[in-house]
């Protein structure tokens, strides 16, 4: 039986047609395979690994805020309500033909920064109540973005600013500023990975109870694609399971 156009795939909810976790899944376990594990000092591969790591898990905020409005579009009223700019140009949306509600997302979300901890945490809270990222955890993720922009801006050689922001290597005289460098070390690596892959399984976990609460008291009836999308969300390797 031929689907119709207007009840969608569940894959079609998705940027690139795959749900965010898993897609982000295996882009984390391409970078890992990447990693120069026999790497002493500095190691190019490993700066590069390291600044795709923050950059992709960028990219899964976004496509996953994304594909939670794909969705359940309503859900632009609480976000709009709570102070962010929901204004697209509706033209765009012929582009999408007869599934423009389906991409409503991918418009909206490109047009936001999801570039901190701050700024995750503040969209995710206007559009579903939730926040990523604990104080804790958005002051570690602060260092990682502090490491990758001295990557992309300085070469990974220390600063003044940078030895000054990060205090402990001034008293310990542990980096002498422009002259000793960040090394991406495997561990180092490592342990950024899973603390980010811990924030990417929270959030996929958390959007998915928050937008089924939302379902249920809004009194929604979901077709089964659509439902299959949500629960979707806790796809992580072999299937739903976070």
């Amino acid at each position: 039986m031929t689907r119709k156009q207007e009840d969608p795939d569940w894959l079609d909810y998705f940027s690139g047609g795959v749900p965010t976790g898993e897609f982000f899944r295996m882009t984390l376990d391409d970078l890992t395979k990447t990693i120069n594990r026999s790497a002493r000092g500095m190691n190019r591969v490993n700066e590069v690994c390291f600044i795709g790591l923050v950059s992709y898990f960028e990219a899964f905020c976004k496509d996953h805020f994304a594909s939670i409005l794909n969705i359940e579009p309503t859900l632009l009223v609480p976000l709009r309500d709570n102070g962010q700019d929901t204004q697209i140009d509706p033209a765009r949306l012929l582009e999408f033909q007869e599934q423009w509600d389906i991409k409503l997302g991918f418009l909206v979300a490109e047009k936001f920064d999801f570039g901190t901890a701050q700024k995750i945490n503040a969209l995710y809270g206007s559009l579903l109540k939730i926040t990523p990222f604990s104080k804790d955890e958005a002051n570690y993720y602060e260092g990682i973005l502090r490491d990758r922009n001295l990557l992309i801006h300085h070469g990974g050689t220390f600063t003044l600013t940078y030895a000054t922001q990060t205090k402990f290597l001034l008293k310990s005289h542990a980096a002498r500023p422009f002259l000793d460098s960040l090394v991406i070390s495997p561990d180092y690596f490592d342990e950024r990975l899973e603390f980010i892959k811990g924030i990417a399984r929270k959030t996929l976990k958390a959007t998915h109870s928050a937008l089924h609460a939302h379902i249920e008291k809004s009194g929604a009836s979901y077709s089964g694609e659509r439902l299959k999308a949500v629960d979707a969300f806790l796809w992580w390797d072999d299937g739903p399971e976070i």
